[in-house]
């Protein structure tokens, strides 16, 4: 049940901050976060499942390229939930290094796909790429202590 609460209220949060709660126009892509915390924390078959439908809630709040965001996320959970083994993010510092490099990319990733389906490179700026990848440094030791929240009390 906490796993199902998770997933409604991580849209919720991502909606709100981003919406009523943003910083100079800039708000933490929570459920790219979560998703990194999902795959790290119960695998890539509930990072893939949460990074998709998450990416179509994204995908639906964004005016470009419909799907590049479920795919962005489903990759994510994906590459972070086969890697988990040969990665440490038990302490904050290695949660926000993690955080860090998969933001980078996702904005890659996301701008290639626009490249690819709209024939043009969805850059999302300077501003967005080094400081909404610094928010989302930034916030991801509480995206990762929400997923294992909802973990542990789901295996007892």
């Amino acid at each position: 049940m906490r796993l199902a609460a998770l997933f409604v209220l991580g849209m919720a949060a991502e909606w709100f901050w981003s919406t009523r709660l943003d910083v100079w126009g800039l708000a933490p892509r929570l459920l790219l976060l979560l998703t990194v915390a999902t795959a790290s924390q119960a695998g890539p078959v509930a990072g893939q499942t949460y990074g998709f439908f998450w990416g179509l809630f994204l995908d639906a709040l964004s005016a470009h390229t419909f799907g590049a965001g479920a795919l962005a996320l489903t990759l994510v959970g994906y590459l972070v939930g086969n890697l988990r083994r040969q990665m440490d993010v038990s302490s904050p510092t290695s949660q926000m290094m993690v955080a860090g490099v998969v933001s980078t990319a996702f904005w890659l990733f996301v701008g290639f796909a626009g490249l690819v389906f709209e024939h043009r490179f969805l850059w999302v700026g300077w501003k967005l790429f080094t400081l909404g990848t610094l928010y989302n440094v930034l916030v991801a030791p509480a995206a990762f202590s929400a997923v294992r929240r909802a973990l542990a009390t789901q295996q007892r």
